[in-house]
């Protein structure tokens, strides 16, 4: 399956009262054109970090990243980011400019790469308000006059108004309730499916991500433990932390990032199978060719 945006050893670390934090080390991910991608993890493993890197938000300390094959550096070459990656955040209430109306909200996104007067751009916003479920009545309401689900919706909208490439979703669920959820996530399928969009999907939600994602890396504490199709690794988890995410239902995992060891494995200071080889950092072991984890322990 051909990737449309791949990291080699991306690397950003940040420095607070003389510690240094390893956000993101040696990160290898690739976002797989026309497929729902998923990135997993507990809070603060270093998700969103990959996400603003790629976005340009962030410098990266080290590392590659390559758009359709071609290497490039998000944080100097944005129009590029710009015209093919675009991003729903996690939270809707604080995506927009409380005072813009949805017209001028969608109007102000499509004219970066298009110039193009209101008038000509009414039907262009209606139809792409069509496609996320809302309607046109809307183009006068502000950010406020909105729900949590149509304000999702919007952000949707805003995102593939200029037909991206590849559409980061950062948790995009989180704060809304269960059946807003579902009916987001059913949109994002329907779209994906009709168009074939490039998802980058970052959650932590695994129940989630099995039903959304052809593929998933799961990352912990700044680094990838295991990758594969979604089928592989959800009936066959190799990793013992993927294990303890999938059955979280029945375990309770020991142990806080804190805690984590400086060296080696970085989950040997909560694994209930470490051994004294777990000391040194396992390389990546190939399952299959859908299916690959990083484990001292697996045979």
């Amino acid at each position: 399956m051909e990737d449309i945006i791949k990291t080699e050893g991306l690397c950003k670390y940040f420095r607070q009262k003389g510690t240094v934090i390893k956000a993101v080390d040696g990160v290898d991910v690739s976002v797989k054109k026309g497929k729902i991608t998923a990135l997993v993890g507990e809070s603060g493993c270093g998700k969103t970090t990959i996400a603003r890197i790629i976005l340009g938000f962030y410098k990266p300390d080290g590392g590659k990243i390559y758009y359709e094959d071609t290497q490039i550096h998000p944080y100097r070459d944005r129009s590029i980011i710009k015209r093919n990656v675009q991003v729903v955040f996690q939270n809707p209430f604080l995506s927009f400019d409380p005072r813009y109306t949805v017209f001028s909200i969608l109007y102000e996104t499509l004219s970066v790469f298009r110039h193009i007067k209101k008038k000509k751009a009414y039907p262009i916003i209606e139809e792409v308000l069509k496609m996320v479920e809302l309607s046109g009545e809307l183009f006068n309401h502000y950010p406020h006059q909105l729900s949590g689900g149509q304000l999702q919706r919007l952000s949707l909208a805003r995102a593939l108004i200029n037909s991206p490439s590849v559409v980061i979703l950062d948790e995009p669920t989180t704060n809304l309730d269960v059946s807003t959820s579902a009916k987001i996530i059913t949109l994002l399928k329907n779209l994906q499916d009709k168009q074939l969009l490039s998802y980058f999907f970052i959650s932590h939600n695994l129940k989630l991500v099995r039903k959304i994602a052809h593929y998933v890396f799961v990352m912990y504490n700044g680094k990838i433990v295991e990758f594969g199709s979604c089928r592989e690794v959800y009936e066959n988890p190799l990793h013992p932390y993927t294990r303890l995410l999938i059955e979280a239902a029945n375990y309770k995992i020991k142990g806080t990032l804190e805690e984590e060891k400086k060296s080696g494995c970085v989950f040997r200071g909560r694994c209930n199978r470490e051994s004294k080889i777990c000391k040194d950092t396992p390389l990546i072991k190939e399952i299959n060719k859908e299916h690959y984890v990083f484990c001292h322990n697996i045979e």
